[in-house]
């Protein structure tokens, strides 16, 4: 039996990545799609209307367990493993985020981890000659390099 949200996850990236996107521009699509449903989280809970904060964390949630499903422990070594501890913790903080005193604060702290993240992803884009969004790749650092040489020596990316 299949796990349900897997299923989901898994149906998500196969979307964002069926226009035969180069991997790194459907993993930016991702990032920006769960921030989205993090800022709609984050209204939601500000307007007391938990129903849709929940509803909103936990379609973040699925695209997070669908990139972390996906990663190449393999071929991508330390940085897969580390995507994998972040996705995991996000996840981790998402699930808690309702019980929070203020979940407002908790799903704020989410979205400033995932765009720091997406910054980082489309530096990578950037310097590979693609734009992934309209937001465009603003950040520069020894992140977005760090992740993208480690791609490339992994002949095939941290991604299935």
């Amino acid at each position: 039996m299949r796990n349900p949200t897997l299923t989901k996850a898994l149906s998500a990236y196969a979307s964002a990545n069926s226009a035969a996107l180069p991997p790194v521009v459907a993993v930016v699509r991702l990032y920006e799609t769960a921030t989205a449903h993090l800022h709609q989280a984050r209204d939601a809970a500000r307007d007391g209307r938990f129903d849709a904060h929940f509803q909103a964390m936990d379609r973040a949630i699925t695209i997070l367990l669908g990139l972390d499903s996906i990663l190449k422990l393999d071929k991508g070594g330390d940085v897969a493993a580390t995507l994998r501890r972040f996705y995991r913790s996000l996840v981790r903080q998402a699930g808690l985020a309702a019980a929070r005193r203020d979940p407002v604060a908790a799903t704020e702290a989410i979205i400033r981890q995932l765009s720091f993240m997406t910054k980082a992803w489309q530096t990578i884009a950037a310097e590979r000659g693609v734009v992934p969004s309209s937001t465009g790749a603003s950040a520069k650092g020894s992140h977005a390099s760090v992740i993208g040489r480690s791609m490339d020596h992994a002949r095939g990316g941290l991604f299935g």
